[in-house]
């Protein structure tokens, strides 16, 4: 199959009018949720970072820095916002491969604003931008993806896709866009638990409107770079069988419908949530306290035990990815919030302590039950000889086991007040639900800049 062409046709054909609506609902949903997660994460250290090198910039003033107060270009902007979506690691998953969608929101906000574009143009974008990435994923499904982080890789397919959409381009153009992101395609998992993992989604954010700005501009690139010999299939994912079905699908099929979003209740790696929820759950069913125990333990696969690597955080960052830390945070809390990964708050030697009779082993015997499914099982021996255990396949927050809208609407306060007076959160939060109505949306950004 032509891949390329196909998501290229699909691109320029899309319109707000052929989604359904339950879609144009999931997407909403997604904005608000991206939104929320990227103001709290303008008060990270890395999203300083970045906002600051856009600072040096000086470019020219066309699109808001959530959260940092001023205005840059839609290539930086992207960029710090990007990496401020996923500074927390708190911004929402697909059924697959992590978070690949996450670029998209960064990409279409920083040049919806400087094209001042409707919400129903941003709603539109958005669910191309997600089609393109979820088939492309599906198309992928069996590949054990070792080594990419697929915001970086596959994001740059659904930031570019959907920016071109914004920018009105014709097939061709789309299919330079493409093919300029699979040259673009990049993000090590050898970062994970350092400031790099949230920089591939900026880069990714980033690269979604470089590509399409270029491609608007006559920038060539290989039509088919997705699927030629030596394109993004077959040197990113060698020796993977391509199912063609899924791209064959686009514009027929929704994966915002079939896949929808996995919302985080926690702002950690979600390859840890499945036992976060387990200890919870221990504690509101079996009244389990910390005192109680003696050992737990933490079977997992070996996508999750070669990315949850650290075993006591040195900094706050690190603590996403601890799986002794955040058992013993949940245990102590009854929570993992955002007050969790603080500098001081992964140093306390009460959760440390615990942290201590905290294992996670690798199990080879626990077998997914659908393909988006990441079994675990977590053993709880109490110091009476009592024993509790859980095996989980699905983490809160997802389809099998959706948020409540009121937990979803207080996450994105919750969040949005780390930046936004509680006024300003809450005007935001207004815009982003009847974002359809918008005439523009710098109505919004404006909030949002703070």
């Amino acid at each position: 199959m032509d891949v390329t062409a196909k998501i290229a046709q699909f691109v320029v054909n899309a319109t707000y009018e052929k989604l359904p609506a339950k879609a144009i609902e999931t997407a909403k949903v997604a904005v608000r949720d991206c939104l929320g997660v990227a103001l709290a994460g303008s008060r990270e250290e890395d999203a300083k970072i970045c906002a600051g090198v856009a600072r040096q910039e000086q470019a020219k003033e066309e699109t808001s820095v959530i959260g940092q107060g001023f205005k840059t270009s839609a290539l930086n902007a992207a960029l710090a916002n990007g990496t401020a979506a996923h500074a927390m690691d708190f911004d929402h998953s697909f059924t697959l491969m992590g978070q690949p969608t996450a670029p998209i929101i960064p990409a279409i906000v920083a040049l919806g604003e400087a094209l001042g574009a409707t919400g129903r143009r941003i709603i539109e974008a958005y669910a191309v931008g997600y089609e393109v990435t979820g088939k492309l994923v599906h198309s992928l499904r069996d590949s054990e993806h070792d080594g990419w982080h697929a915001p970086s890789t596959l994001g740059s397919f659904g930031a570019a896709a959907a920016c071109a959409k914004l920018l009105g381009l014709g097939a061709s153009q789309v299919e330079m866009a493409l093919g300029m992101s699979a040259s673009m395609a990049s993000g090590v998992v050898a970062n994970f638990g350092t400031m790099t993992k949230p920089l591939h989604v900026g880069l990714g954010a980033r690269n979604g409107v470089l590509a399409a700005k270029l491609a608007a501009g006559g920038y060539t690139a290989n039509g088919k770079a997705i699927e030629s010999g030596f394109g993004f299939y077959k040197v990113l994912h060698a020796g993977t069988p391509i199912d063609e079905k899924p791209i064959a699908e686009l514009g027929q099929s929704y994966a915002l419908l079939s896949d929808g979003i996995r919302i985080k209740p926690y702002p950690c790696g979600g390859l840890t949530h499945q036992v976060i929820d387990s200890i919870l759950e221990f504690r509101t069913k079996d009244g389990l306290t910390p005192e109680m125990v003696e050992r737990v333990d933490v079977d997992v696969v070996k996508h999750t035990f070669e990315r949850i690597v650290f075993k006591v955080p040195q900094t706050s960052i690190q603590g996403k990815f601890c799986m002794p830390y955040l058992v013993a945070r949940a245990l102590i809390d009854g929570k993992v919030s955002l007050h969790a990964f603080t500098e001081a708050a992964v140093r306390d030697p009460n959760v440390l302590k615990l942290a201590e009779r905290v294992q996670m082993n690798l199990d080879n015997n626990l077998k997914k039950t659908d393909p988006g499914g990441r079994p675990c099982r977590v053993t709880v021996r109490l110091k009476n000889g009592q024993v509790l255990s859980r095996e989980a396949q699905h983490a809160k927050g997802g389809p099998e086991f959706p948020m409540t809208e009121a937990e979803l609407r207080g996450k994105f306060t919750e969040c949005a007040t780390q930046a936004l007076s509680a006024d300003a959160a809450a005007r935001a939060l207004a815009q982003i639900e009847s974002l359809e109505k918008l005439d523009n949306v710098r109505s919004l950004t404006d909030i949002l800049r703070g």
